[in-house]
């Protein structure tokens, strides 16, 4: 994994992050929300 994927992942794990928080949601239903199609995109 090059060092621009690592950065890619957590970026998309970061922004996962805040919109729980700013939702008051928990991660993993921001996850099934937003689903395999839209977090590849991301």
């Amino acid at each position: 994994m090059s060092n621009e994927d690592k950065n890619n992942v957590i970026y998309v794990c970061s922004l996962i992050e805040y919109i729980a928080r700013v939702t008051k949601n928990k991660v993993a239903d921001i996850v099934k929300i937003m689903g395999k199609k839209e977090i590849e995109r991301q």
